[in-house]
């Protein structure tokens, strides 16, 4: 029933993965837009839906969480639970049994629902677990108008408009290099 709640994006990118696997690299799959670009992936967040959809109904799992780390840049990796996955000692990754996770879905309504939730988790902000904050306009524009009254805003209009005009009684000459002599000394 996990196959079939998935959306068609997300169909080409498990077909897309499943390709790169090979006898003993299942753990070690990345999933970059670089990378998939050749399968029709160029945008990011099509590539971030689909993921996310494929590990929701559990065709997939990440091994390894990408980001920043010892002053690089690291992709996520990942596992097809159908495999077994073989240790790689260097990428950190330990052997696992096949878990066959999309099982578990008896029905459409139930898979439907796994990735519903899903994507409500990034709309809600509970998949950012990078501890970077992020800026919301709506937010921001909230906490300016909190902090200053309405009078501030006037008094730093006129300020504002004060400086303007001194600026431009106090105007150089438009070319400094060129001497302010008339016609008539020529």
């Amino acid at each position: 029933m996990a196959w079939r709640a998935l959306s068609f994006s997300s169909i080409a990118l498990y077909m897309a993965l499943r390709r790169k696997l090979q006898q003993t690299n299942n753990g070690n799959i990345e999933a970059t837009i670089s990378t998939l670009r050749h399968a029709g992936f160029k945008a990011p967040s099509t590539l971030a839906k689909g993921l996310r959809e494929l590990q929701a109904v559990g065709l997939i799992d990440k091994t390894r969480q990408g980001g920043v780390a010892w002053g690089r840049r690291m992709c996520s990796l990942y596992r097809f639970t159908d495999e077994v996955v073989f240790e790689h000692p260097k990428l950190n990754i330990s052997r696992m049994p096949a878990t066959n996770d999309w099982r578990r879905f008896t029905t459409l309504a139930e898979a439907e629902n796994a990735i519903a939730d899903a994507h409500a988790a990034v709309v809600r902000g509970d998949e950012n677990k990078s501890g970077v904050q992020k800026l919301y306009r709506a937010n921001t524009d909230s906490v300016l108008n909190a902090r200053f009254s309405n009078t501030d805003s006037v008094q730093a209009e006129h300020s504002l408009e004060q400086k303007l005009f001194q600026s431009k009684k106090s105007k150089p000459p438009a070319n400094p290099r060129r001497s302010s002599v008339s016609c008539e000394a020529i």
